[in-house]
């Protein structure tokens, strides 16, 4: 790993860190409707950090450190403790299908940053729901369901909406760079 590398995960970890347990609670109060935010910082953070990490280092591990290191800080604090460790495990468990399925191909478009944050955002949501199912039993899972299918698409769309803002920063570190070339 080279000092560049691990400057970016520790900053991006730290970021994420910082950002959800100062903005975390503050946004997760706020509701459209139905819609709740609770969650959407890490989201959003979450994706556009590893959406820009996969962008500025190359090879697999990077992206699931990060995670990792992410989960430990945003999660420790949490009331729940149980809870939150669930949650931390399904967030670097989201980043690792992230830093799989993205090194899987060199020449990566919007497209596939798209489809592999959606993947790593469903992913992220697994061991939530497998502690759902141990705690409720299959049939109390079951008639929860529509709550917890509301509640992936809703970490799925703000995943998209962090990977899509990440994708962005891409872009505009891309221009600079070739600007400072000249």
């Amino acid at each position: 790993m080279r000092t560049k590398d691990i400057s970016l995960i520790a900053s991006f970890s730290a970021m994420w860190t910082v950002l959800q347990i100062y903005l975390g609670p503050i946004v997760g109060r706020f509701s459209i409707g139905p819609i709740s935010f609770h969650g959407s910082v890490n989201r959003i953070v979450g994706w556009l950090l590893m959406t820009v990490l996969a962008e500025q280092t190359t090879g697999f591990g990077k992206i699931t450190l990060m995670t990792t290191i992410a989960a430990l800080g945003t999660r420790s604090i949490r009331g729940n403790i149980l809870e939150g460790i669930i949650v931390g495990i399904g967030y670097a468990f989201g980043g690792l299908i992230f830093d799989a399925l993205i090194n899987l191909k060199s020449q990566r478009g919007k497209g596939f940053y798209i489809l592999i944050s959606m993947i790593s955002a469903l992913a992220a949501s697994i061991p939530y729901l497998a502690s759902k199912i141990y705690f409720l039993g299959l049939s109390g899972f079951i008639k929860a369901s529509p709550a917890y299918i509301f509640s992936i698409a809703k970490g799925v769309f703000f995943s998209f909406l962090g990977a899509s803002l990440g994708l962005g920063v891409n872009a505009s570190l891309k221009h600079k760079s070739l600007q400072l070339k000249k």
